[in-house]
């Protein structure tokens, strides 16, 4: 490994609201270019208004980051931070003004300081958290999910309890010249590092929602747009 590696810094997000203010009807004329409709799929969920909530969707798209920005701002409203990797943060600079931080998966003790300042994060009013658990872009059908382990650390290391939610994204093409995104939010769990019932089970309660939102589109459910 490089010492230009080891001797860089994280990127640390820095939240403006000039950036929010410019970046979110940017956003939406974006995604409306792009796809036909981004719809979240019933039902909602209720969301403790007294613990964190950390986020936690499948990454098969380079345009997960950005549903996940509108869902926040369309439902949640919460102030959002954003795990991303740091090779494409430093080329994306903008979306540390937005609430993206860091991670550089080829070193260990940056791993570590990406998940304490995650940690940090929990400790803020109200945050929602997003880390993509697979750690990478990967097929939509890939199986198993692959997730590395980090949810877990900074679950033992937070001690307290958080909202946990885990989130499917799945695109599709159904007759229209660009495609549909889907969103469905699995089950709410209230956990700390002693209910925590490790990444496996997460693994799995991600896995099942997968199938459930394909079965969804197949049946043809709608949603609210989050574009409309």
């Amino acid at each position: 490994m490089s010492g230009t590696l080891r001797n860089k810094q994280m990127i640390r997000a820095q939240h403006r609201l000039w950036a929010d203010l410019i970046f979110q009807p940017y956003l939406t004329w974006l995604l409306k270019r792009h796809f036909h409709t981004v719809q979240i799929l019933s039902p909602l969920p209720e969301i403790p208004d007294h613990l964190p909530l950390m986020l936690l969707p499948n990454h098969s798209t380079w345009w997960d980051g950005f549903f996940v920005y509108l869902l926040n701002k369309r439902i949640f409203r919460r102030t959002a931070y954003l795990m991303m990797l740091e090779e494409q943060l430093s080329k994306y600079w903008f979306f540390a003004k937005i609430g993206a931080y860091s991670i550089e998966p080829r070193d260990r003790r940056r791993i570590i300081e990406s998940l304490e300042y995650t940690v940090q994060l929990l400790h803020e009013q109200l945050p929602l958290v997003t880390i993509f658990p697979q750690g990478e872009l990967l097929p939509w059908h890939t199986r198993p999910l692959g997730y590395k382990r980090g949810v877990e650390w900074i679950l033992q290391k937070y001690r307290k309890p958080v909202a946990v939610l885990p989130l499917a994204i799945r695109t599709e093409f159904l007759g229209e010249k660009c495609p549909s995104a889907f969103l469905l939010c699995g089950d709410v769990h209230l956990l700390d590092a002693e209910t925590f019932r490790g990444m496996d089970w997460l693994e799995e309660a991600e896995t099942v929602l997968l199938d459930d939102v394909a079965l969804r589109i197949l049946r043809g459910e709608k949603g609210e747009n989050l574009l409309s």
